[in-house]
């Protein structure tokens, strides 16, 4: 008896780890609890498996690093306004900042067949960017941060990792996590 049930425990085990690598190689249909699910696999279901496999792997850091961006751009309003009110990018930006956010937005007017960004035209910098903002007006973000270098650096190594997701790039762990170390650096620093 005692034979029968390891060999039914070890034949399930591995039905349950070739329906597993069916379901990957999109071979076989894994239950879909909606119809938005349904259509994500059959959309991905003729795509290559290490292409569907890379696409789940870096949906946390794109999470982490969309937080992380928009959130740097967000503490950067909040704390130029307060002093500005909405007219902070004209009296803050640099001329090179804001050559850049007209020449993208001309940019999006040719274009308008596609969805523009948002209206603010903080959205239409570049990550790197934002640390210049910060260290061009310290006075305002010094009670928020031990220095310069700190914020700077983490902008700097943070758009290394951005470059390489938003090119669609696969990312190591150990960059995925250094983005999420970061991360958290910034959210414990302006509390």
């Amino acid at each position: 008896m005692k034979t029968q049930i390891n060999d039914f425990v070890f034949t399930g085990i591995l039905a349950s780890h070739c329906v597993r690598d069916l379901q990957t190689r999109g071979l076989l249909r894994s239950p879909a609890r909606t119809a938005e699910e349904r259509r994500e696999q059959d959309l991905f279901a003729p795509v290559p498996e290490a292409i569907r496999g890379g696409s789940i792997q870096m949906q946390r850091w794109y999470r982490i690093l969309f937080v992380f961006e928009n959130l740097v751009r967000d503490f950067i309003i909040t704390r130029l306004a307060e002093l500005d009110g909405e007219e902070w990018f004209d009296k803050r930006a640099s001329a090179t900042m804001k050559k850049k956010v007209g020449d993208r937005q001309k940019d999006e007017e040719k274009n308008q067949w596609h969805v523009g960004r948002n209206k603010q035209p903080i959205y239409y910098l570049d990550f790197g960017d934002l640390g210049l903002l910060i260290t061009n007006h310290w006075k305002v973000f010094k009670d928020f941060f031990d220095n310069q270098a700190w914020i700077i650096s983490r902008i700097q190594d943070a758009e290394r990792t951005r470059d390489v997701i938003a090119h669609t790039n696969l990312l190591s762990s150990e960059e995925g996590e250094r983005l999420e170390m970061y991360f958290r650096d910034f959210l414990r620093q302006i509390g």
